[in-house]
């Protein structure tokens, strides 16, 4: 009998291996600056007035609501790494799934072209109603939808494809199959060289974004609540 090739597990030890290893380092640098993390968490929820109120609020709505990802808003420097990552200047429709307050929708369409599209899909009513009200962009079209229904919202507003799309929806509420759901509909609605850019607490997305996408980069930002992944994955 012949012995079994060790060698495919051993490799994958050693990529997590060092994935640990990179991610414990940047948690140890990324430390000093959780209060600085802290109080950019409350100035991104708005960009006006009553910060505070409006900082406890979000955390309101998650306790409520627990299909929401994360305790507290994207911070700044999640959100320059996702932005960055996406390369939108060129995209003429973007989709977002859960924009919630809209945090990462306002840095989103600072970065659009003026005859973009941003359509951002928000199943919570609360989050909906506040960013219907208070993001005022021709380009934004809100939708308070279900992001597993994504084929039908963009067929329902008469678009085929989107370039770009983003989310910030807790994956892990969902069910291996509707996971599985969501990815071939996102694959399936991306144009060619299109690129799908998402927030992930854990590493269990990525052998399931490598089935669906021809290539996936993974970056690690400690500065953020909870510390956060993200997956540029590009068809």
């Amino acid at each position: 009998m012949s012995k079994p090739d060790r060698r495919a597990g051993k490799s994958e030890s050693d990529v997590l291996d060092a994935l640990g290893e990179k991610i414990g380092d940047q948690i140890k640098k990324g430390m000093s600056k959780l209060e600085e993390m802290m109080s950019d968490s409350k100035k991104d929820v708005e960009d006006g007035d009553d910060q505070d109120e409006r900082f406890l609020d979000y955390v309101r709505v998650f306790l409520d609501d627990r299909k929401i990802g994360s305790v507290a808003p994207s911070s700044k420097y999640l959100i320059d790494r996702m932005i960055k990552s996406a390369e939108i200047a060129e995209a003429k429709v973007v989709v977002e799934y859960g924009p919630a307050r809209g945090v990462i929708t306002r840095r989103i369409l600072k970065k659009m072209r003026p005859d973009a599209k941003l359509i951002a899909v928000e199943f919570n009513e609360r989050f909906y109603e506040d960013l219907s009200k208070r993001v005022k962009d021709p380009r934004l079209i809100p939708v308070r939808g279900d992001v597993r229904e994504i084929d039908k919202i963009l067929a329902g507003l008469g678009l085929e494809k989107a370039d770009r799309i983003f989310s910030g929806v807790p994956f892990a509420l969902f069910t291996g199959r509707e996971r599985h759901e969501i990815l071939t509909k996102t694959s399936h609605l991306l144009n060619d060289g299109g690129r799908f850019v998402a927030i992930g607490y854990t590493t269990h997305l990525i052998p399931m974004l490598k089935d669906y996408f021809s290539s996936v980069d993974i970056q690690f930002e400690v500065r953020n609540i909870p510390p956060s992944f993200i997956f540029t994955a590009l068809k």
